[in-house]
């Protein structure tokens, strides 16, 4: 929070990050609630729900012609600006009749404007490098974190809440994205000059081919014991936490003696924990668990995945599954700051938006897999089967990165003044 307070360019970004946040949140929720007004209402639902994936999944390639875009502040802008556009041309479109053609056109806008928004994330990594002191990077990130994730969670339910009072007028809900879209893009205009200061120096020869970029990037974390192994466990444990919140669902369905009230009710209660697990997790950054190392981290987050899947196979209870909820978002909420500063100390500058690109991608690639054998094993046995699968799991993985743990140390930087600290 110092840095926000003191740190002008810094605070550009993060205020234009959080605009943008608003209006994705509000939109991403309210367009799943057109998809559901649609005739093919299924098919519709379920496109809405995968495309918001595929941006991530092209984030291999947008980090990677982030690192060779050369004015990134003025680039910056030229994003916000094209999102603006994009949700202006969507607002006019979605009052025409409902129609399949129709649809993929708008869902074609969202994924193109979620994918800009990707490109300008990677535009950012090198500014930050710069503009925050090392010791700092850490804290600053975290705030980031947190307050990203609070704008998601406030407007997600503001938005649920407001496309019903305003009578499910889609196309203002177009025109707010628009607005604050622009409002990011004035945001940094403001600060362009102090952003601009901040660039990585131009580089004026030829730029390889996108391929030859990505394998630099994974021959750089080839030769980094430390990245490669946080990002090959951030695959594991992604694999296995990315089913997680439907296996929730699947189980209080089979379990109506663990409701609060009634289902949804329950359903909401358990996201609004989750959602404030990660908001303290990153917004304590200095709790002393900044002493603890990154795998000791990751073993305490898989310790909690055991704990968690105990409580709807074994205890079958709510407590206990709040209890865990919180402990596995808090400790999510410290790990992901944590690994993000990691990569922008220990990776080149101009290779930033390529290598947070491969760590996205990989981290998603353990999602399908996971997802169809415990969604399958809950169908079709039962919810306390997939939990006792992911409780095994699990604990073979606490096993191994506890063994990790003891052979491969956090890397230690050492700042400005000459001391030396951990990542």
């Amino acid at each position: 929070m110092h840095e926000y307070f003191n740190n002008r360019g810094y605070r550009a970004i993060l205020n234009a990050s959080l605009l943008s946040g608003i209006g994705d949140s509000l939109y991403n929720i309210v367009f799943i609630i057109y998809a559901a007004t649609m005739p093919f209402k299924s098919l519709a639902v379920t496109l809405a729900a995968m495309a918001t994936t595929l941006p991530t999944m092209l984030s291999l390639v947008t980090g990677s012609l982030a690192d060779r875009t050369q004015a990134k502040t003025s680039h910056m802008v030229a994003t916000r600006i094209g999102q603006t556009l994009l949700f202006l041309g969507l607002a006019g479109m979605i009052l025409l009749p409902a129609s399949l053609p129709l649809f993929l056109l708008l869902l074609g806008i969202n994924i193109l404007s979620d994918t800009l928004g990707q490109y300008g994330n990677g535009l950012v990594l090198p500014l930050l490098h710069r503009l925050i002191p090392a010791k700092e990077l850490n804290t600053a990130i975290s705030f980031q974190s947190a307050t990203g994730t609070t704008v998601q969670m406030v407007f997600q339910a503001v938005g649920a809440s407001l496309i019903v009072l305003l009578n499910h007028n889609y196309a203002l809900f177009g025109g707010l994205n628009a607005v604050t879209f622009l409002l990011a893009a004035w945001v940094i205009t403001r600060e362009k000059s102090r952003l601009k200061q901040a660039e990585p120096p131009i580089v004026t020869h030829a730029h390889q081919p996108i391929l030859k970029d990505i394998g630099k990037v994974l021959k750089f974390l080839a030769t980094n014991r430390f990245l490669l192994a946080v990002i090959v466990f951030a695959m594991f444990v992604n694999t296995l936490g990315s089913s997680v919140d439907g296996l929730m669902s699947v189980s209080l369905v089979q379990q109506p003696g663990m409701w609060l009230r009634d289902f949804g009710t329950t359903v909401a209660l358990l996201n609004i924990v989750f959602s404030v697990g990660l908001i303290l997790g990153a917004l304590f950054a200095q709790d002393g668990q900044q002493r603890l190392s990154t795998f000791k981290l990751l073993s305490l987050l898989t310790a909690a995945m055991i704990g968690l899947s105990f409580s709807f196979f074994l205890f079958r209870s709510l407590a206990a599954v709040m209890g865990f909820s919180f402990v596995t978002s808090y400790l999510m909420g410290k790990i992901n700051p944590r690994v993000s500063t990691v990569m922008m100390r220990l990776v080149p500058e101009q290779q930033m938006g390529t290598t947070a690109g491969v760590v996205n991608l990989v981290a998603l690639l353990g999602m399908p897999v996971g997802q169809v054998v415990f969604f399958t094993l809950a169908n079709v046995v039962s919810a306390a089967a997939s939990w006792m699968l992911m409780a095994a799991l699990s604990a073979v993985l606490l096993l191994v990165l506890l063994l990790v743990g003891t052979r491969i140390a956090d890397p230690v930087f050492t700042d400005s003044e000459g001391q030396s600290e951990k990542a």
